[in-house]
Parts: C-alpha cells; sequence; structure tokens
C-alpha cells in the first residue's frame, strides 16, 4: 500500500477519537495532506540547524475524558496536528517492517491492517464474536489461563517501542533517531513529541497508538520461549487480553510465568486483579446479553408500550447486580432494533432520560436516538430542556468532557437554549472541545446570562497552539465571528498554523449535521417528513436528501456490540471559516 495513502488513512480516520460529537472531524486536513507536508517541509527547510534538529516542536495533547462502564473512566488524547502529521507519515514509511513484526502474532485477532474502506483506518473486530470464539477453544481444552496487562497504554514505555522493534541490546546501543537501522528510536521520539516529552504511556484514542501497541504485544509474544508457544493449544490476544488454553493446569501456570517475565522485559505489568487459571470445564459466558436481548420490543400499539417498560425495568433491575458490566449501553442500542411509534415515544423516551443519567457512557446514542425521532416529527417532552441542564450541572463541575460535549451537542441539534447556571458551568470546563461547542452555541444565541463565556476562554495566545488547548485556539482563531481576543493573531504569528488555515483546513465544521439511525422503516417516514422538497435540515439537525435517502450511506448503522473499553471481563462535511452564511431557514419544522 503507497505510504501516502497510509498517511492519509491514518489522519481521515485515525487521528481523532471516535467519542466527539459530529462537528470534530480531521478529513479536510487528510484532503490537503500532500500540500501540507509541502508547506511544512519548505517551513523547517528555512529553521536553522540546531532548531531543524528539535523538530517537531514538544506539544501537549488536547484531553477529552470520556465516560465508561460503571464509574470508570478513561481519558482520550487528541495531539497537536503538526506532531500526529509527522508520526503518521513515518509509520506510513515504515509499513512494511511494521506489518511483518506484527503479522508474526499467532494468536492476535486485532491485527493492524490499514482499513481503505469506511470506518476506522484499525478496525477491531467486534468483541460480540469471542464468545463463539471461547466456546470453540474451550471444547478440547482442559485449562485457560486469561490476564492483560495493567493501565496498558497509560504504562507503556516510549523507550521499548526500539526494543520491540529491534530488540533491546540493539536499540540500547544505538539510539540515533536518524538511523533508519533502528527506526524504532525514531517513533519513540515522535510519540513523546506528541506528550510534552513524557516517556510513560502512550497518547489513547489515535490508531498510531493501537499499532504501536500490536508492535509491543507481538514482541512480547516473540520474547517467549518456544516450549511455552508449543503448550497453548488454542486461544487468542485482543489487543492486550490474553485468553490462552492449556492441556493442563501445569502448562498454563509454566505460560503465566513466562508471560509475566515477558512484559516486565518490555517494563510492563499483568493485572493481577484480572488474571486468573480455570478449568475449561468451568467456564461460563456471561448470560446477560442474551437475556436482555430476548426481551424485544413489539412492533406495535399497547403491547409495544408494555414490552418497552419491561425492557427497561428488567435492564434497569439487572444493572443493579451487575454495575461494572455495559448493560444499560447494550439495552439502549437493542432497543433501536424496533421502530418506537408515535403514541409510544413519551414512555421510550423518559426511560432514555433516565439511562442517560445513570449510564452517561452511553450518552452518545441517546442524543443521536432523540435527533433521528425528532427528525420524523415527533414531540420532544419539554423535560429535555431539563435534562440538559442535570447533565452538565451533574457533570461539568468534575471536568466529565464527554457528558458535557454531547449535552452542549443536544442542545444544538434540538436549538435548545441553556439557562444562566447551565451556561455558567459549561463555559467553565476548561476543554477545547466542549470550548468549541459552547463557542457554536454563543453564536446561535444558545446560551444565556450577562458573561456568555468564561475568562479562561481569553487567555489563549501563541503557545496554547503546542499547549492543551492548541485545538480551541486554533478554531477560535480562524473564526471572528467567535471573538476570542488574540487567537486569530496566534495563529497569524505561527508558521505551521498559518499554513493549515491558508489551506482552508479547520478540525470544527460549524456546519455539521447528524446522520439518522437506520432504525427499522426509518427512511420513508424522513422521505416524508421533507414535504416534497428535494433536500432539507430536518428537526434534530438531520440532512436528508430525496434523491439518495436510500443510500445506506446516508445512515448510521447503531450495533449491539460492545465499545472496546466495555469488554467483559473477567470472563464467567463542507467548511465555511465564519458561521453567517447559516440559514435557520433550511430547517424544517
Amino acid at each position: 500500500m503507497p505510504v501516502n495513502v497510509i498517511t492519509e488513512k491514518l489522519i481521515s480516520s485515525g487521528y481523532f477519537p471516535k467519542e466527539l460529537p459530529p462537528p470534530f472531524s480531521t478529513v479536510l486536513m487528510s484532503q490537503k495532506i500532500g500540500q501540507m507536508a509541502l508547506d511544512w517541509a519548505a517551513i523547517v527547510a528555512a529553521l536553522p540547524t540546531k532548531e531543524r534538529k528539535f523538530h517537531p516542536k514538544l506539544s501537549k495533547p488536547t484531553r477529552f475524558d470520556v465516560a465508561r462502564k460503571g464509574h470508570a473512566r478513561r481519558m482520550l488524547s487528541i495531539p497537536n496536528p503538526l506532531n500526529q502529521y509527522y508520526l503518521s507519515d513515518f509509520i506510513a514509511e515504515n509499513w512494511t517492517k511494521i506489518d511483518e513484526l506484527c503479522s508474526s502474532s499467532k494468536i492476535s485477532i486485532t491485527n493492524v491492517n490499514i482499513n481503505t474502506a469506511d470506518g476506522r483506518s484499525v478496525v477491531l473486530p467486534p468483541l460480540s464474536d469471542l464468545s463463539d470464539k471461547r466456546t470453540l477453544m474451550l471444547t478440547t481444552s482442559r485449562a485457560v489461563l486469561q490476564t492483560d496487562v495493567l493501565s496498558f497504554y497509560h504504562s507503556i514505555y516510549t523507550h521499548s517501542i526500539p526494543w520491540a522493534l529491534h530488540g533491546k541490546s540493539v536499540a540500547k546501543l544505538n539510539r540515533n533517531s536518524s538511523d533508519p537501522n533502528v527506526f524504532g528510536n525514531r517513533i519513540d521520539e515522535l510519540v513523546r513529541s506528541c506528550q510534552d516529552g513524557q516517556t510513560m504511556g502512550i497518547p489513547v484514542g489515535p490508531d498510531t497508538s493501537r499499532i504501536i501497541s500490536e508492535i509491543i504485544l507481538s514482541a512480547v509474544e516473540s520474547h517467549l520461549p518456544p516450549s511455552i508457544h508449543d503448550k497453548i493449544i488454542d486461544g487468542y490476544r485482543y489487543v492486550d487480553d490474553f485468553f490462552l488454553c492449556f492441556s493442563s493446569h501445569g502448562d498454563a501456570e509454566a505460560a503465566l510465568a513466562a508471560l509475566r517475565a515477558s512484559v516486565l522485559y518490555f517494563d510492563l505489568q499483568l493485572n493481577a486483579d484480572k488474571t486468573s487459571i480455570f478449568s475449561a470445564l468451568t467456564h461460563l459466558e456471561e448470560s446477560w446479553p442474551n437475556d436482555v436481548s430476548e426481551n424485544r420490543i413489539s412492533r406495535s400499539g399497547r403491547k409495544q408500550r408494555r414490552s418497552i417498560i419491561h425492557f427497561f425495568t428488567y435492564a434497569l433491575g439487572l444493572s443493579l447486580n451487575h454495575s461494572s458490566e455495559s448493560i444499560l449501553s447494550f439495552a439502549v442500542k437493542m432497543s433501536a432494533r424496533s421502530l418506537i411509534e408515535k403514541d409510544n415515544w413519551d414512555i421510550y423516551q423518559s426511560f432514555l432520560f433516565r439511562i442517560g443519567r445513570q449510564s452517561p457512557n452511553c450518552l452518545d446514542v441517546i442524543v443521536k436516538i432523540i435527533c433521528t425521532y425528532a427528525a420524523i416529527g415527533y414531540q420532544i417532552d419539554d423535560r429535555i430542556n431539563k435534562f440538559i441542564e442535570i447533565m452538565i450541572t451533574d457533570h461539568a463541575p468534575y471536568n466529565h468532557h464527554f457528558e458535557v460535549a454531547w449535552t452542549l451537542w443536544l442542545a444544538r441539534s434540538l436549538n435548545i437554549k441553556l439557562n444562566d447556571e447551565a451556561t455558567a458551568m459549561a463555559s467553565a470546563v476548561e476543554n477545547s472541545v466542549c470550548g468549541c461547542l459552547i463557542l457554536l452555541l454563543r453564536t446561535r444565541g444558545l446560551l444565556s446570562g450577562r458573561t456568555l463565556t468564561s475568562s479562561w476562554l481569553n487567555s489563549l495566545d501563541t503557545e496554547s497552539l503546542h499547549g492543551e488547548n492548541w485545538l480551541l485556539t486554533y478554531e477560535a482563531g480562524i473564526r471572528a465571528s467567535w471573538r476570542i481576543r488574540d487567537a486569530s493573531t496566534a495563529v497569524g504569528s505561527n508558521p505551521y498554523f498559518t499554513a493549515l488555515k491558508n489551506r482552508n483546513v479547520s478540525f470544527f465544521d460549524t456546519l455539521a449535521r447528524n446522520k439518522p439511525l437506520d432504525l427499522p422503516g426509518i427512511r420513508p417516514k424522513l422521505l416524508a417528513a421533507l414535504k416534497g422538497r428535494k433536500s432539507g435540515v430536518l428537526p434534530g439537525l438531520i440532512f436528508i436528501k430525496r434523491s439518495e435517502y436510500s443510500n445506506d450511506s446516508f445512515y448510521e448503522k447503531l450495533g449491539s456490540d460492545y465499545s472496546e473499553g466495555d469488554i467483559i471481563f473477567p470472563w464467567g462535511g463542507n467548511f465555511d471559516f465564519d458561521d453567517d452564511d447559516y440559514d435557520d431557514e433550511d430547517i424544517l419544522v
């Protein structure tokens, strides 16, 4: 695969985390990546030799704190575009050698093949497939070893990247980052440049980190003695989760000792709380996914209403006894397999509000469901205002970026104005993702109060472009309508970001729309909602075009699978620089 194709894919659909609301996109950067590379190369060529040696400059990533199952959370990173480009391009240049190492794994089912089709640049197989796989494996096994690496992404020592690619002794003897024979040194250097020089941990979110994780774990496997490989009769590795089958308990014990030593060789540790060896005959799969799936929502009428109540009541009850599992998130996705009738929308909507508060890791899905039903004319309950206020006041004080961002996007999608308290609390969240959405709402007149934004938004300067708020600084710097003091000056004084601006690159689409969910029977209802027009933006900020309404790409498929962070364990658009061209009359009501 050509280097430029790999680089473009890693930028277009492997850079920003998938958990961000629709306005955030790297497609424009990927489309201009060839031109950007020439622009930046010219800037670098003009640097003094000493500065060129330390290019790209160290930067801090934008942070995005997301909800996971139970009370767990995960901090995602959005690296600076300059640093992320150089890392992605260098990985692409050395892809053949990287792929050779990663393909050597005999048990990985999360190989890092570059996906040139729609979707993420590096695709993970569905976790729901693992149940069948385990069932088949256990029929001929006596003992099973299960384990994972403790805080894997956050505990990776960046210097272990060249160890994995070239061997520890070779990498320690030659630390030259410009030597192509030890190109892992340069990957190590570029990863550190994405996170202010830190050697502990790698950014969580970009697919470049998925590739690096597979590099290290493939090396962990290759470091195991051949005798241990011979003892593994079946099993798999899903990212850093191991499920290995053996002929005896003793073989499993030997493998555990060897695996513990191998991960330690790369300065990692196994997670003691998630490590066990058990008899294959005692293993039982979790039953709750099937239990929830079997409680289907009926198709119509009073029967559907009763089944909605039973379905969610059952899921809520299960979640009380399995608080560490993603039962409610799973249930919400499963509920989208039925089209709710308008007469039953009130009760369904009430459960969505409740679950959004109780299990906020599925808030993005709830927002998409609400917007899709709004598009076909379902009345959104007045309680939506209170729901939005509660979500912001409950989560903004704790810097829960995911909940605040998706709630702000819900307000934008439904054209709901925040009250004074919600405005003040959301504006005070010092985060680029939330900040961009706050400024979008301000341009739409959806904020309240005398002080529409907090003072931190006016503290952005040139240094901010290499700091944690690079995303907000750049987006505010290219939009006069956002009225952020000094942001435009900051962008104009930085040649790398000036080059981005001159190429009309943005990472935030002020005209972004929601994709409708592909619910059963939704397509003719969306067509009817157009009321004879060729195209239009329906309520819920859903865009529909009559000539293409039946095209699958117009819709989002909402699967019932678990997200990457929800493994059941243990086992048992067009861009415009300003907002003023938007015509609210285009929204059909």
